[in-house]
C-alpha cells in the first residue's frame, strides 16, 4: 500500500514537541518504524512548517536550530521528505482585556504581538486532495490534530472511496477521545502518536556525509 504522510509541524511541535528534547526528529524512521504497519510502503513524508521568527522566540537561537534541522532532514532524506514552508505573520493588534487590572482600572484595551502561520493548512489540504485526484498514494495519514483540515479529509473519503485514510493525532498520553473527532471520523483509522515513539526515533546526533549536528541545547 503506497502511503504518504502529510505532517503539521506545528501542530506536532506544540502538541508534542516543544518542551521536550525530542525535537532532533527522524520524521521518516517515525512513521516507517512505528507508526504505520509493516506492511505499508511508506513513499514519502511531506513535512509543512514556517520559519520562526526571532521576536517569537523563548530563545535567539532557534531560528538557527530550526534551519539545521531542516538541513539534516533534507540530507538524510533527500527524495523522501518533501519540506514545504509557509510563512509566519507577525502583527501587532490592540486587544480588548478579559478582565480590568487593578493597577491601571481605567485601561481596556492593550496592543499586543499576534504570530499567525500562514499557508500552512492550505497547502497541506491541498496537497492531500491533489494527490487523491493524481493518483499518488493508496493511503494518506494526516499527522495534525487541527481540525481545520476536515474538509481535506471529508473530500478525500468521498469522491476517493478506494483511498485509506489514516490520522495521527500529536496529542501527549494515549487517551484516544483527545483525538479531534471532527478529523477521525473521516479517516478509516486514527491513533495519537507516542512520546516513546518520538524518543525511538532520533536522527544521529551527526549527519552522515556533512557536518551537521545536533544543537547542543534545544
Amino acid at each position: 500500500m503506497r502511503t504518504v504522510v502529510y505532517v503539521d509541524g506545528y501542530n506536532l511541535y506544540y502538541g508534542l514537541l516543544r518542551k521536550t528534547t525530542l525535537k532532533w526528529l527522524d520524521l521518516f524512521a517515525l512513521f516507517r518504524d512505528h507508526v504505520l504497519d509493516p506492511e505499508v510502503e511508506l513513499i514519502q513524508v511531506r513535512y509543512y512548517t514556517a520559519p520562526v521568527l526571532d521576536r517569537m522566540c523563548d530563545s535567539p537561537e532557534s531560528p538557527q536550530r530550526q534551519r539545521r534541522y531542516l538541513q539534516a532532514l533534507r540530507k538524510m532524506y533527500p527524495q523522501q521528505i518533501v519540506i514545504i514552508e509557509g510563512k509566519i505573520l507577525a502583527t501587532t493588534p490592540f486587544q480588548r482585556l478579559v478582565k480590568p487590572i487593578a493597577e491601571a482600572p481605567e485601561l481596556q484595551m492593550v496592543q499586543v504581538y499576534d504570530f499567525n502561520e500562514k499557508k500552512t493548512d492550505v497547502n497541506l489540504a491541498a496537497d492531500l486532495i491533489a494527490g487523491a485526484w493524481t493518483g499518488a498514494y493508496d493511503q494518506a495519514v494526516v499527522c495534525s490534530n487541527d481540525t481545520d483540515l476536515e474538509a481535506a479529509l471529508a473530500t478525500v473519503r468521498q469522491h476517493h472511496p478506494g483511498i485509506r485514510l489514516g490520522v495521527v493525532a500529536p496529542i501527549p498520553g494515549d487517551d484516544h477521545r483527545r483525538i479531534s473527532t471532527d478529523l477521525s471520523r473521516h479517516a478509516h483509522w486514527s491513533k495519537p502518536l507516542s512520546p516513546v515513539h518520538l524518543k525511538n526515533a532520533q536522527l544521529p546526533e551527526r549527519i552522515p556525509h556533512s557536518a551537521l549536528c545536533k544543537p547542543e541545547t534545544w
